[in-house]
């Protein structure tokens, strides 16, 4: 198992999803002591994001891809393509429509979320 470069607490504060060098998407339930749930990635994750309503996910790292992903079932819902390179932090906004991204190319991307 390769180190954790980012991971979120669900609303519930029973479930975890982390990211790391694995190249995992991880579901994990705080009561069990291994993944619940993990999704191969095209690259290395490096940072993650939960929406405050607890329903989409998003990552970013070193593929330059901003991803959108559902909480159930472990969807990728959409990809995003801006940044020239590594993403190294993401955020939802508090109303969960907007998602802010900062990179290595020193640029900060605001990506609207239309659900």
């Amino acid at each position: 198992m390769g180190g954790i470069n980012s991971f979120a607490l669900l609303p519930d504060q029973l479930q975890v999803v982390s990211v790391g060098q694995e190249r995992k998407l991880s579901f994990w339930d705080l009561r069990e002591p291994d993944p619940i749930q993990s999704i191969a990635l095209e690259g290395e994750a490096l940072a993650l994001s939960i929406s405050s309503s607890g329903n989409f996910i998003v990552t970013g790292g070193k593929s330059q891809v901003l991803q959108l992903w559902l909480f159930e079932g472990g969807n990728r819902l959409a990809d995003g393509m801006g940044h020239s390179g590594s993403i190294n932090s993401v955020a939802f906004s508090p109303d969960d429509k907007q998602i802010v991204s900062v990179g290595e190319d020193g640029c900060i991307f605001v990506w609207n979320v239309y659900t």
